[in-house]
């Protein structure tokens, strides 16, 4: 079994902050477009693309303490298929109820709905 090494930084030690890798079929451009309309549909305050690296950097907000979010996307081409690395971290705090990790499932679901369509 081959061990897939995200290149996107480590998380540290503390509970706020989600880091996961997933295969997916199709090319980059194809995924990297999803990866974009998954961020802004699931509420993303702000969204900066690095095409030529297939990176988005987004900011998402927690409504209702104010708090910011980053996320952090980028896309690994394979052949025919692709990887996606997501890191999610909250800027404050150690606790985050488990929003990261909500979210990232959340991104990854939509992904995946985009790709399917």
């Amino acid at each position: 079994m081959s061990t897939i090494k995200n290149p996107l930084p480590e998380c540290p030690s503390t509970p706020n902050c989600v880091r996961k890798a997933i295969s997916v079929e199709g090319d980059s451009s194809t995924t990297f477009s999803a990866v974009e309309e998954a961020l802004e549909k699931i509420g993303a305050e702000s969204i900066k693309k690095e095409e030529s690296k297939l990176r988005i950097d987004a900011i998402f907000k927690i409504p209702i303490f104010g708090y910011r979010d980053d996320v952090a996307v980028l896309v690994e081409p394979k052949n025919e298929s692709s990887t996606i690395f997501i890191r999610s971290a909250s800027r404050e705090g150690h606790w985050d109820i488990f929003v990261n990790s909500i979210r990232v499932r959340r991104i990854i679901n939509q992904i995946q709905k985009q790709l399917s369509e």
